[in-house]
């Protein structure tokens, strides 16, 4: 089995970009199981992923997961509300399907993107091979990312559509349907769907809302019932 620093040497050799991301830019991250294999099997993988996406999310290092949850004996909600310093980025929207995954991120310090990534990915990859007894690596090679500038309507547009994914779970082609005029369905499925940040755009109040960070974003949804006017026009010809 894979020790720690052969997943981390593994990455870091997968991790060399052509273009280094910028400070202070949007980035669309996504990636998904190798041959699109399922990387979330159960409740506790999903809240594992979540927990990571918490932890990993600093400038400092002394944070390690496995001794906050083994050695500390915090609980879900106590890791996710640990004040962890500096962040390395900031997470406006974040989505969890069984084989992939979509975040759109701000990178909050220089090598920032590239860190959190190596810590989420190190760090889940570990716990998954570990606990299903499994070698080599859980993800499809290097994670995808896509530059945004903070003027495009592509940002926006993808607080929609990466908030739409889980529609795909229950209302397979969803997307092709040619009568949408009754989307409630799939509405009042994404508001109960928990592990995206979708619920956190909407007024419920969960430990999970404290990853994202809204005010490093555009503030397209200000006023109130904005996003569920956003959201209801993705699901509408109208």
């Amino acid at each position: 089995m894979f020790s720690c620093l052969c997943f981390c040497l593994l990455y870091n050799v997968t991790v060399l970009r052509r273009d280094p991301f910028i400070t202070g830019e949007y980035y669309h991250i996504y990636n998904r199981g190798i041959d699109k294999r399922i990387i979330f099997k159960s409740k506790n993988d999903y809240e594992r992923f979540v927990m990571l996406l918490s932890v990993s999310n600093s400038s400092e290092d002394s944070f390690r997961l496995d001794n906050l949850i083994n050695q500390q004996h915090k609980k879900f909600d106590e890791i996710i509300f640990l004040d962890k310093g500096k962040p390395l980025v900031s997470i406006g929207v974040w989505c969890l399907m069984s084989n992939h995954f979509h975040l759109l991120i701000r990178q909050e310090v220089d090598g920032g993107i590239t860190k959190f990534m190596r810590k989420l990915g190190v760090g889940y990859s570990m716990y998954f091979n570990i606990k299903y007894q499994r070698q080599g690596a859980l993800f499809g090679g290097l994670f995808k990312s896509k530059l945004i500038g903070d003027k495009d309507n592509y940002l926006k547009y993808l607080f929609g559509y990466i908030h739409l994914n889980p529609l795909d779970i229950n209302f397979s082609g969803w997307e092709n349907l040619i009568d949408k005029k009754n989307p409630k369905d799939w509405k009042d499925f994404l508001e109960s769907y928990t592990y995206s940040s979708y619920q956190d755009y909407v007024g419920v109040k969960r430990p999970e809302g404290k990853i994202i960070k809204k005010d490093a974003f555009p503030d397209y949804f200000e006023q109130e019932n904005s996003f569920n006017d956003f959201m209801s026009s993705f699901l509408s010809f109208d």
